[in-house]
């Protein structure tokens, strides 16, 4: 059985986005603290948005019992990044990381903004402004007449809710991955055969963006930030492989 050689960035950040879980969910179990309220992504303009939680977001996990979305984004990070990070140097892959993580979290919260714009009429609506009564788990409970149920579910999804996660960055890493070995083949969850990463990392990107475009209820995932990592992903190797080849070690 051949062994797994942790690099060290990808070390470091599956020991973060592990401790923070665990952390948060043992506060929460004891009824301490709830960490996602200051570690989490809140939209920009609610009370409990914090400038730290651009980069923090990126290592916190949904915590409420055992947590596929740690597990996937933890075994896509060790299996992916530690042959993106022996590529392309740890200095680079800390910055392709998080650069990925800011291109989702930007675009996110674009798309978000535009969709409360549609809904209500109006641009960068103060959180006061809204008229929207929380309940004490800080949740959505009431609104005003100024609403229909519509667009009260957009405002509120986008002011309310919060992002968390490391799948934007990898995306942008399984991008880089693709992009430097096209004909590596690769494993998918339901694909029962291997298929080149220049093919299935595009079937992923669009399956993503066709889930995001149809905004199933039934559907939690931040389908627009997956697709800013890879797209931001792409544009950084793009560039890196262009211009800055020389920085390669």
């Amino acid at each position: 059985m051949n062994r797994i050689y942790l690099t060290p960035v990808v070390k470091q950040i599956l020991i973060a986005c592990i401790v923070l879980y665990l952390g948060t969910m043992l506060l929460k179990y004891r009824q301490i603290f709830d960490l996602d309220t200051v570690l989490a992504m809140h939209y920009p303009l609610h009370p409990d948005f914090r400038p730290w939680q651009i980069i923090s977001h990126m290592f916190m996990h949904d915590s409420n019992g055992l947590s596929p979305h740690l597990l996937f984004n933890m075994f896509a990070l060790v299996s992916i990044g530690t042959i993106v990070e022996r590529f392309l140097g740890s200095k680079k892959f800390l910055q392709l990381f998080l650069y990925a993580g800011l291109g989702s979290i930007g675009l996110h919260i674009i798309v978000e903004t535009v969709m409360v714009h549609n809904a209500i009429g109006e641009w960068f609506p103060s959180f006061s402004s809204l008229d929207i009564q929380l309940n004490d788990e800080n949740n959505p409970m009431t609104y005003s007449s100024r609403y229909t149920q519509e667009s009260f579910d957009v405002v509120a999804s986008a002011y309310c809710s919060k992002l968390l996660g490391a799948s934007g960055a990898i995306y942008g890493i399984i991008v880089a991955f693709a992009y430097f070995f096209p004909n590596t083949e690769l494993m998918f969850m339901f694909i029962p055969y291997p298929v080149k990463a220049k093919y299935l990392v595009p079937i992923m990107i669009g399956l993503d963006i066709y889930l995001a475009v149809s905004n199933f209820g039934w559907d939690p995932v931040a389908h627009f930030a997956h697709i800013g990592g890879a797209l931001t992903g792409l544009a950084v190797v793009w560039y890196w492989r262009k211009f800055d080849r020389t920085n390669f070690y």
